[in-house]
């Protein structure tokens, strides 16, 4: 029992396994020990990543279009981007959804600026996804169209402090009514490169992410996995796509809060399925 306890309490990152990333031969990103990281046990690590990565069956759409070889909500409507934090609540799967969700709304002015919708909502009350837990990016997908969320004025985000998914809510948190916001439809749009590049034009879309070790060390770049076991999944908001020194790059929204990465942003290889960011690929349509 000691032993297992001892394991669980140890640090996750050490400096030996950042000197030999720092020694890999082109590398296209730089690794560190991020600030927002250090101290932490491999335990309290695992939770904030989903164990398991299984999707439902659900066909797919190809988008065409001539889309531009780079591009970015980022730029184009930087008002309507928001990093957030989901703590120690392995609630990555409401982040991206309810992220791109309030992006798109945004985007499509049907919120005059952007308003950020209820993550907490999403996972106290979707009774397939399990909270803290896991989540299925279709089934994000069809809590959105019904029964829709709130805004996050009405249900603020709380399991990212607790690990705790909590009760659904049955009245916002001043005693007013909860008023549910809902999308149009949803498109599962990972047939290739150019049908996600074609669906990031429209807006930000859900992406699921394999965890490797060596992403846990990621600083800035452009990330692809070179070393280290699975540590399992992590969904987050693709926003945007380019090229650098040859190197083309999805842009990705991730919910380590704006201290982590690119101001909470990172970049990972495109056009090769890398850590399969381009197997599950949701645009939310608002």
């Amino acid at each position: 029992m000691f032993v297992i306890i001892s394991m669980l309490q140890k640090d996750f990152h050490n400096h030996a396994t950042l000197e030999m990333l720092k020694n890999i031969p082109d590398m296209t990103w730089t690794p560190a020990i991020p600030k927002k990281f250090v101290g932490m046990s491999e335990q309290s690590i695992r939770r904030m990543l989903l164990q398991n990565n299984n999707t439902i069956n659900y066909e797919k759409s190809y988008l065409t279009g001539d889309a531009p070889d780079s591009f970015s909500w980022l730029e184009t409507a930087p008002e309507c981007m928001e990093v957030r934090d989901q703590g120690v609540c392995g609630s990555s799967w409401a982040f991206s959804a309810v992220g791109s969700f309030s992006d798109n709304r945004c985007i499509n002015k049907l919120d005059q600026q952007r308003i950020q919708y209820s993550e907490q909502y999403m996972v106290s009350c979707d009774q397939i996804d399990d909270g803290c837990m896991e989540g299925e990016l279709s089934q994000d997908q069809q809590f959105l169209q019904f029964p829709g969320v709130p805004k996050d004025s009405c249900v603020s985000y709380k399991s990212g402090k607790t690990g705790v998914a909590g009760k659904c809510p049955k009245i916002c948190e001043d005693n007013s009514t909860i008023t549910l916001f809902k999308s149009q439809f949803f498109s599962l749009v990972s047939t290739d490169e150019e049908s996600i590049k074609n669906a990031v034009l429209q807006g930000s879309i859900q992406a699921m992410l394999t965890i490797y070790e060596d992403f846990m060390y990621y600083n800035e770049g452009i990330y692809q996995h070179k070393s280290g076991r699975k540590q399992g999944s992590l969904a987050v908001s693709i926003v945007g796509y380019g090229e650098e020194n040859g190197v083309k790059f999805w842009v990705a929204r991730n919910s380590w809060g704006q201290f982590w990465g690119e101001d909470g942003y990172f970049r990972i290889v495109r056009g090769k399925n890398e850590c399969n960011i381009e197997d599950q690929c949701f645009l939310t349509s608002v």
